[in-house]
């Protein structure tokens, strides 16, 4: 009877014991996670004006920002003076649809406060607001954003490009996509001078 009740408290102790040092090994795991996050983060490669990057779903090619007066690549000059920053990019998508995210591609970092937050993608090709891109054609694309009245317009534009990675099976659904959304590198253009247009 006291070897069993000797037996029964070894395996408490030690299965209490085994818990506490597993515990104690996830906080100093977390822990060490959290200081490496905490720490400064990594240094982006910088992303050349015209060079080509796979950013997973797409692949991009910044070309150039530039200040306009035209709300849209064809249109006349904001007749209340108003101006607008343009950025000139090829996009081509790589997956099998078509697709209409492409406004997470990239993000203005640090942000304007002068830039609406919602910029309209158009399509060079037709002049026409771009509402999803077909699988494998190179597109030029003109992203623009309306400045606020009296906005002080920086002389570079600083862009984060976002890249994801294609899953065959993600883990909750067994179906494939694309995930893990992250920056992946940054660009930084000069903004041009708006042209005057009679």
């Amino acid at each position: 009877m006291i070897v069993s009740w000797l037996a029964g408290l070894r395996q408490a102790v030690s299965s209490k014991l085994t818990i506490g040092i597993g515990g104690l090994l996830a906080l100093a795991i977390t822990s060490g996670q959290s200081l490496l996050e905490a720490l400064e983060p990594p240094t982006l490669p910088v992303l050349a004006a015209g060079a080509s990057l796979d950013a997973g779903r797409w692949r991009i090619a910044l070309h150039e920002a530039s200040l306009t007066t035209q709300s849209r690549p064809d249109g006349p000059p904001a007749p209340d003076g108003t101006q607008f920053l343009a950025l000139d990019l090829d996009i081509v998508n790589r997956s099998s649809e078509t697709d209409n995210t492409f406004a997470r591609i990239f993000i203005v970092d640090p942000s304007i406060d002068a830039l609406q937050p919602n910029p309209i993608f158009w399509l060079m090709r037709d002049k026409a607001i771009l509402s999803a891109l077909q699988p494998g054609l190179r597109e030029r694309v003109r992203v623009i954003w309306r400045l606020a009245p009296g906005a002080k317009v920086p002389e570079r534009l600083r862009l984060v490009v976002n890249g994801e990675t294609f899953k065959p099976r993600d883990n909750l659904f067994a179906a494939p996509g694309w995930f893990n959304r992250k920056p992946i590198a940054a660009a930084s253009l000069p903004v041009a001078a708006a042209e005057m247009r009679p």
